[in-house]
């Protein structure tokens, strides 16, 4: 219909412009007939450009906002207790048992180098504990004390019973856990947490609900000086 209707209207103008130029008296009255043909011309394009559907324009919009969760703080971003002792995480807490009849629970009996003793820069020393198993479940040679957190200190991170005793610690009796540290550079205060696991992975301490972790605490101090 569009182009129909352009064609007519081209048509028209050609004819008056024509008819025009063919009169004799192509003056004033050849003006008006081109007048006249331009006003027809552009009603026409006025009339089609209306009836044409309108061109699609972009329109913008806006992204809607979503809602982003927060993670939660994973078992390793674990606040500290009071005291400056770490908290043991929510995973350590299932795993122990706990309760005071709890299967895996130890005791502090007696440690030697008490917190806060001084060492020259890469003196090796040993510290020992001694635990009690207060728990109700044996422990075995395939237990192992293992370093949680802090600083290690020149140790290996988890040591086997094997390396204590060799027989299995029955409910109510005892285990001495030694262990050599090397003091670090530089000097300064050091510090590191350590637990006891159970041969399938489980990790526990001390305390009433086997959830307390046991340390070394020392300070490192340069020998010049």
């Amino acid at each position: 219909m569009k182009n129909r209707r352009i064609f007519l209207f081209s048509f028209i103008l050609i004819s008056l412009i024509l008819g025009a130029c063919a009169s004799p008296d192509n003056g004033a009255a050849s003006g008006a007939v081109l007048t006249e043909a331009a006003l027809i011309a552009a009603e026409g394009l006025t009339q089609t450009a209306a009836a044409a559907p309108p061109t699609a324009t972009a329109t913008e919009v806006l992204p809607t906002a979503t809602n982003t969760n927060t993670p939660a703080p994973t078992a390793t971003q674990a606040a500290t207790t009071q005291g400056g002792s770490p908290a043991v995480t929510a995973t350590q807490q299932q795993q122990s048992g706990g309760g005071a009849t709890g299967c895996l629970r130890a005791n502090f009996e007696i440690e030697t180098i008490p917190d806060g003793t001084q060492f020259f820069i890469g003196r090796e020393f040993t510290k020992t504990w001694r635990f009690k198993n207060v728990g109700s479940c044996t422990w075995t040679q395939a237990f192992s004390a293992v370093w949680i957190q802090g600083d290690l200190m020149g140790s290996e991170a988890v040591i086997p019973f094997t390396e204590f005793t060799d027989v299995d610690i029955q409910p109510g009796g005892y285990v001495t856990v030694s262990i050599t540290f090397e003091a670090p550079s530089p000097a300064g205060h050091y510090k590191g947490y350590w637990m006891l696991r159970s041969a399938d992975g489980i990790t526990f301490g001390l305390g009433t609900n086997g959830r307390e972790w046991f340390w070394l605490d020392i300070e490192s101090r340069d020998p010049v000086g």
